[in-house]
């Protein structure tokens, strides 16, 4: 009893200004409404450079996954249908899709494995563009207008209605402009 109070006495004169967090956390980023960060990134072969600047004027969307992620895996056949819909239309969307981590060798046996041929698969063994998008959770898709802002962040399982839901949203803010 005697210890507690010569602590109570010994606090009693502090103000609580002079209590320093110990803990600071990060400055949260920016969810949407952000210029999207460019980057140059291989593709599956290691030598084709692609960067979203090569689609400027065009909306893009860009998926970070990777094999081991199961929502990841569920999503792969609607944005390999996205890409063929979309794939005559010079204009129109692109995806790119980004695997964080892996090798070629992994996803191109994984992507056999499932049974899914003509995805555009960007490599980012680094993670650099992934911090760069500060993506925390797989799968994380982002959506870019033809402007090059963010305009939407998808978390979780992407399907290919949303997608095109998605262009929708977009169109009408675009005509609202």
């Amino acid at each position: 009893g005697l210890f507690v109070a010569l602590v109570m006495l010994a606090t009693e004169g502090q103000s609580q200004a002079e209590i320093v967090p110990t803990f600071v956390p990060a400055h949260q980023k920016q969810l949407i409404d952000f210029r999207a960060p460019d980057f140059q990134l291989p593709m599956l072969d290691g030598e084709t450079l692609v960067s979203p600047a090569d689609y400027a004027g065009r909306p893009i969307f860009i998926n970070f996954w990777a094999t081991w992620c199961a929502p990841c895996i569920r999503e792969l056949p609607a944005l390999e249908e996205f890409v063929a819909v979309h794939a005559g239309d010079e204009n129109g969307p692109v995806l790119l899709t980004i695997n964080l981590g892996e090798t070629p060798e992994e996803i191109e046996g994984f992507l056999e494995k499932i049974g899914v041929e003509n995805l555009p698969v960007l490599l980012d063994p680094n993670q650099v563009v992934k911090a760069d998008y500060g993506v925390q959770n797989l799968p994380t898709t982002f959506i870019i207008d033809e402007a090059g802002m963010v305009r939407f962040m998808k978390l979780g399982e992407m399907r290919f209605e949303e997608m095109g839901l998605y262009l929708q949203e977009l169109q009408s803010t675009a005509d609202d402009a």
